[in-house]
């Protein structure tokens, strides 16, 4: 594992657990009240937590095409916890929206941050500024 990537595949991790976890909750809150998440939205859970542990592996070595499925699972849940926040039902599940919410951000901040395309475009400009530094030498003997 890269150590830049550590805490980023850590919180993917816990988050993709999380969401696998909250789907028997939301299984057994859709059967007794109203105003609960829909069969749907119950499955879309269960799948962007299951593409989020995969991701977690691939974010772990680096992998590009890992990034963008950790992103668009992110994108996913944050909006489906801010969902879940606006319509609130029930005070745990305004608390569990809102904490899902703000550690999928961390994630998206994480994500963006530590992109392996734009490390590689860091790296490369930094190469080139360093190169340009150095003066000449010529070879001209006296």
């Amino acid at each position: 594992m890269k150590p830049d990537y550590k805490l980023m595949t850590v919180l993917l991790g816990i988050l993709g657990v999380l969401d696998l976890a909250a789907v028997p909750f939301m299984i057994a809150a859709n059967h007794h009240t109203a105003g609960t998440p829909p069969v749907a939205a119950i499955i879309v859970s269960a799948v962007i937590g299951v593409a989020t542990l995969v991701s977690a592996v691939g974010v772990a070595r680096g992998l590009r095409w890992a990034f963008w499925v950790a992103v668009t699972c992110r994108i996913i849940d944050a909006v489906s916890n801010f969902l879940g926040l606006t319509n609130h039902p029930t005070a745990v599940t305004t608390v569990g929206g809102g904490v899902g919410l703000v550690l999928s951000l961390a994630a998206l901040v994480l994500l963006v941050r530590l992109n392996p395309r734009r490390i590689a475009r860091r790296t490369a400009s930094a190469a080139g500024s360093a190169s340009d530094s150095q003066p000449e030498h010529s070879s001209a003997a006296v």
